[in-house]
């Protein structure tokens, strides 16, 4: 985890990809590019075939319960760190 974007989402009710999708929609949005990866806590994806995402998710336990870390691509970091 090096650059990206950390996204905080409490709605607990909703399933997983919707939130992950909002999420990288976001980020897409606002960086015109999608993330390379997303960082989750294990207890976000248990129990949830991992083949539902376009996205990688990697379970990382150094990330809160409740956020993703969206990592930058590597080719459009130095980019991103202009758009601060």
């Amino acid at each position: 985890m090096k650059q990206g974007m950390l996204w905080y989402d409490s709605q607990t009710a909703k399933d997983f990809y919707n939130r992950l999708n909002l999420a990288v929609t976001y980020f897409t949005e606002k960086y015109g590019f999608p993330p390379e990866c997303c960082y989750v806590h294990p207890d976000m994806i248990k129990d949830i075939p991992k083949s539902e995402s376009i996205i990688k998710v990697i379970a990382d336990e150094k990330v809160l319960r409740n956020h993703i870390w969206m990592e930058f691509p590597i080719a459009e970091k130095s980019m991103a760190s202009s758009l601060k």
